[in-house]
């Protein structure tokens, strides 16, 4: 796809990907893998928030409810009671920043709207059956990942090397099923789901899968894989050091089209993504 003319818009607001895009991620859960508890409360949360943004962050995610391997769900309304002070008083303190709302629950998306947020990431592709219409009536930007089988509506492919295609299949199915409810296309953006569904090693087909993505369906690619325990598996170089290796993986996924990228550590990712284009 032509990244030069490619927009994203969320809520009126354009978002345009001639160069990469950073999501600076901002939980404010107890238990997250890598952050759980560090920004929770408001206050932490803003002062997290605006070191994001000095270093480079277009976007910050707010996210309530950590989805690592094995997490312990929690209910809409602890989730609100995490997320929704803090969305609203980050559309008060950064009123031109944009803010994703990251949730597989259509209650909590429709509040983090109301409260100010530009943009729903929901990692369970459609999974709740009142998010699309949550999405389309908002007006909101809308992250489609290809996340756990149940939730793609096809039988897991156990075929070694078929991942790619398999993820290709299932995103466009979700897309589709979008589109029906009503989303415009430019609203969306997709996800392969890094760490999603997914076993350790098949991740990196998925990577290599980001060409087909983007070409097949001509929506720009966000790229989540911050800190997640196999990126340094694949990049063995960065000896251990989850920084390192996440940073390598979105450089990996610049190169074969990404062009959003949602990670912890925005200084050291922008200061990467910006050197790659020049």
């Amino acid at each position: 796809m032509n990244h030069d003319k490619a927009v994203w818009i969320c809520r009126g607001r354009v978002v345009t990907l001639a160069r990469p895009v950073v999501m600076g991620i901002l939980n404010v859960t107890p238990d997250s893998f890598s952050d759980g508890g560090l920004h929770a409360g408001v206050e932490a949360a803003l002062a997290h928030a605006a070191r994001m943004l000095e270093e480079g962050a277009a976007i910050l995610g707010v996210g309530g409810e950590s989805t690592r391997p094995g997490f312990t769900p929690v209910g809409a309304e602890e989730e609100q009671r995490r997320v929704l002070p803090v969305v609203r008083e980050l559309r008060r303190a950064f009123p031109d920043c944009m803010i994703s709302i990251d949730t597989m629950k259509s209650r909590v998306a429709e509040a983090a709207l109301a409260a100010g947020a530009d943009l729903v990431n929901d990692v369970a592709g459609l999974a709740d059956p009142r998010m699309a219409a949550v999405v389309r009536d908002s007006g909101a930007g809308y992250v489609l990942m290809h996340g756990y089988a149940e939730h793609v509506g096809a039988p897991r492919s156990a075929v070694p090397g078929r991942l790619g295609g398999w993820m290709v299949e299932g995103t466009g199915r979700l897309l589709a099923k979008a589109l029906e409810a009503g989303i415009p296309a430019e609203r969306i953006v997709v996800d392969p789901g890094f760490g999603f569904g997914k076993k350790r090693g098949e991740n990196a087909e998925a990577l290599l899968a980001v060409p087909a993505l983007a070409r097949r369906f001509g929506r720009p690619v966000l790229v989540g894989a911050s800190r997640k325990h196999f990126v340094n598996g694949l990049h063995p170089e960065a000896d251990g050091d989850a920084v390192k290796a996440s940073v390598a993986f979105a450089l990996d996924a610049l190169r074969l089209g990404a062009r959003i990228f949602r990670v912890h550590d925005v200084l050291e990712s922008c200061t990467a993504l910006s050197h790659a284009l020049q």
